[in-house]
Formats: structure tokens, sequence, C-alpha cells
């Protein structure tokens, strides 16, 4: 990425592509996703569950187009955040992840609020590697 930079061939590659000096926005600091209460997804027959990739589980459907019922659930999504998380406060790289995804969270802990340890380091070797990136590229 380095060397095509400096050839004058540059590309963005999404993931590195961090603002390291003033970060992402207070919220996305702070919250990550909005799945479950800043947006939602609705399925083809009208359910509507926190994202897409809650579709299909029951436990999380909030309702159909017809009737939202299950807000209560919208709480527990806009309530998942770094602030409140006991394994992110320490997180050196919070500020850029906001938590993870709720939806790999639930997968594979079955828990919104237990980030996915997996998905911990590759966000962290991202950060890392984006930081890397701007440094050789800053001299």
């Amino acid at each position: 990425m380095n060397q095509r930079e400096k050839q004058g061939k540059p590309f963005n590659f999404f993931h590195f592509d961090i603002d390291l000096e003033a970060g992402p926005c207070t919220a996305r600091r702070i919250k990550g996703c909005g799945a479950g209460y800043e947006y939602a997804a609705v399925a083809p027959n009208g359910d509507i569950y926190p994202c897409h990739q809650f579709v299909g589980n029951l436990n999380y459907k909030l309702g159909d187009v017809h009737n939202i019922s299950k807000k209560n659930l919208m709480r527990d999504f806009f309530d998942n955040n770094i602030i409140l998380n006991e394994a992110c406060k320490t997180c050196w790289v919070k500020y850029f992840c906001g938590g993870g995804c709720a939806a790999n969270n639930f997968n594979f802990n079955q828990n919104i609020r237990e980030p996915y340890e997996t998905a911990c380091e590759m966000e962290k070797k991202r950060v890392e590697c984006a930081i890397a990136v701007q440094a050789v590229l800053s001299v």
C-alpha cells in the first residue's frame, strides 16, 4: 500500500482509512454501530430486527411493519456501549471500535455485550496497521 502510494498509484483500503488525529465522531466512539436503536432491518416478510445479521432470530425480533412490540430490546442495544462494557474499559482501541458488532458478540458468546475476542484482536491489528501505514507515509 505504501509502495503504491509512493508510485503515485494509491488505493483506498476502507479498513485502514481512519482519522488518527480526530478519530471517529463521538457517537461512533462510544457506541460503534447503531443497530437496534438508530436503525433496523426489515425482512422480506415485514419482520423488524436490530440489524440484518439478526434476521430470523426470533429473540431479537422487534416486531413487524404493522406492530413494533419489543421496544425494550432497543434499550438493550442503546445501553451496549464501551462505557458500560467492562471488557472495553481498558482496551486501547475502544474509541475506534465502539464495542464491536452486537451480532458477532451474540453469535459467538450468546450476549450482545460480551465482545467476540477474535473480532477484538482483528480490530486491534487493523488499527495498528493503519497507524503504521500512516506513520510511514508521513515521512
